[in-house]
């Protein structure tokens, strides 16, 4: 699929027959019948059933237990969707830095280990967000996240890495810091939480320099180009 395709999805979750699911485009609306909160990067998950309407209550991860769609809202933070296959249950999750060190994560996959799931029954999408070519962090945050537990391997690089898929100018360097791989903070949260490597999938898409225009709130500080929320969602087929 092109990094510039309007509609993103992941070859992972689309291969389980029993959901469909998007990573929508920049400024595209969700299904209006999806629940989702309102989104304080907190580790509060939530049930459809308390989520809809959206925005009504505060939470970053909201779980399905019937057929209602779940949605996130994202602009350069990661937008995961989770299934279950095992109780078919869905969760759709809002994981920027803040959030994942809160743990929202954890407490996410936890939240749908109650309900029934296994580690080895759930299977994950990451989908775009800002990635290390794009994203540069302080040694006060790095420093912050070598010292939260959940933290277990971070990766970064001193040395911007750059973007092969790259379809506008990466992000310039401004306080000499490390460029972080946020994906790669969100993947390893879920490994530790037991989900098999196998069942995570990665969209190789950031939103910086490689998705469609207007993706990314980080960008739009730098250039002033605008920037539009960006919206996830999975829903249990009837």
């Amino acid at each position: 699929m092109s990094d510039l395709s309007p509609v993103r999805t992941s070859a992972l979750l689309s291969s389980l027959g029993w959901l469909d699911h998007a990573f929508l485009p920049a400024g595209a609306a969700p299904p209006e019948e999806a629940a989702g909160g309102l989104q304080r990067h907190t580790a509060t998950v939530v049930t459809a059933e308390e989520a809809f309407p959206r925005k009504q209550r505060e939470a970053d991860g909201v779980i399905a237990t019937g057929t209602r769609p779940v949605a996130v809202y994202t602009a350069d933070c990661l937008p995961v969707l989770i299934a279950d296959a095992r109780q078919r249950n869905v969760a759709a999750v809002h994981a920027g830095l803040k959030g994942a060190l809160a743990g929202i994560l954890p407490q996410a996959v936890g939240k749908l280990l109650e309900a029934g799931a296994t580690p080895d029954s759930l299977f994950v999408a990451i989908g775009p967000a800002i990635a290390p070519c794009c994203y540069e962090l302080g040694e006060e945050m790095l420093n912050t996240i070598l010292a939260n537990p959940l933290a277990t391997a971070p990766r970064w690089f001193s040395v911007q890495p750059m973007n092969e898929r790259a379809v506008r100018p990466q992000a310039r360097a401004v306080n000499q810091g490390v460029w972080f791989d946020l994906p790669a903070l969100g993947k390893q949260m879920l490994l530790d939480k037991g989900i098999p490597a196998a069942q995570i999938d990665v969209l190789p898409v950031c939103t910086y320099c490689c998705a469609e225009a207007q993706s990314s709130y980080r960008r739009n500080t730098h250039y002033a180009d605008g920037y539009a929320l960006r919206h996830a969602w999975i829903q249990r087929k009837a």
